[in-house]
């Protein structure tokens, strides 16, 4: 069950497919994000958020909503997703969302918005050219007692060998399995973490404390 390489790029850079993309996101949101939103209720994280793979910004004003008193920088590595994503953005939450443009694989990109209380991403891992190197440079942003809270796919078998092509199933042999990560966080050096499967069972949270 090798896991397949899963490259959207060029699919987020052109405007009228990240147009598409909205839409299709706005419709399936509400399943999409609700153990994500319900699980990051639950921490009520204070401060500062960075949300990495911000895309349109549907799951940015759902977690602006939610938590009112915190602040967002929203990095994608799309232009176009982030013009989109400022186009969308509502009025009263113009004044604690911020939209940026950035890479998590690349430091530079990156280092200079801050140090945050929460990090997150939702169903970006699996995109990510260096996971690995993504992940440490995150942790490296992290305040004191900092949480990155990564929600993505999980490599399944019973999944896996379906025959479709479609983005969900693709996504799915693109994803990484539990050990993988675990092997990832060995190797960086990180030992505060949590790997949780989440009903239907092809989906994890990982959690990485500071």
């Amino acid at each position: 069950m090798e896991r397949i390489v899963e490259n959207h790029q060029d699919y987020f850079f052109d405007i009228e497919n990240a147009k598409t993309y909205l839409t299709d996101a706005k419709n399936a949101s509400k399943a999409r994000f609700s153990n994500f939103l319900s699980s990051l209720k639950k921490l009520d994280i204070k401060g500062k958020y960075l949300e990495i793979g911000s895309g349109p910004g549907i799951i940015t004003q759902l977690i602006a909503t939610q938590h009112p008193d915190v602040e967002i920088i929203a990095n994608d590595i799309s232009p176009e997703m982030i013009k989109l994503a400022q186009l969308d953005l509502a009025e009263n939450l113009k004044s604690r969302i911020k939209y940026m443009t950035g890479d998590a694989c690349d430091i530079d990109s990156i280092k200079d918005l801050g140090e945050f209380d929460l990090i997150y991403s939702t169903f970006t891992l699996h995109h990510w050219d260096n996971a690995e190197l993504a992940i440490k440079n995150l942790h490296s942003m992290l305040k004191d007692n900092g949480l990155l809270y990564i929600h993505d796919l999980k490599r399944v078998r019973w999944l896996y060998y379906i025959k479709s092509q479609t983005g969900f199933f693709n996504s799915i042999r693109a994803a990484y399995r539990p050990n993988e990560i675990k092997a990832m966080l060995n190797r960086i050096g990180i030992k505060n973490f949590k790997i949780r499967t989440i009903f239907p069972f092809f989906m994890q949270s990982i959690l990485i404390r500071n």
